[in-house]
C-alpha cells in the first residue's frame, strides 16, 4: 500500500476539519419548534384518533364472533349422518 505524500495527508486533515466543523455548525444551528394545533386541529386529532379506536375495536369483536376453529381431522368436517 503506497504512502500518502505531505500534501494529500495536509489536504485530508483540511477536509476533516472542515467536514467536522459542519457538523458542529449544523448541530448547533436553532430548531423551529412546531406551531401548537389550533382548536380545530385538536378536534380534528381528537376525531382521528376517536375513528381509529373504534375501528380496531370492531375488528376486535368481529374476529371474535367469527374465530374459525380448524377441525382436528376430515371426519370432523363431514355432516354426521
Amino acid at each position: 500500500m503506497a504512502q500518502l505524500t505531505i500534501e494529500e495527508r495536509r489536504r485530508i486533515f483540511l477536509k476533516r476539519q472542515e467536514a467536522d466543523s459542519e457538523v458542529v455548525r449544523r448541530l448547533s444551528a436553532p430548531v423551529a419548534a412546531p406551531e401548537p394545533l389550533t382548536v380545530r386541529g385538536q378536534l380534528r386529532r381528537i376525531l382521528e384518533i376517536s375513528l381509529i379506536a373504534a375501528l380496531l375495536s370492531a375488528g376486535w369483536f368481529v374476529f371474535q364472533g367469527v374465530a374459525f376453529n380448524v377441525p382436528a381431522s376430515l371426519a370432523d368436517m363431514l355432516p354426521r349422518v
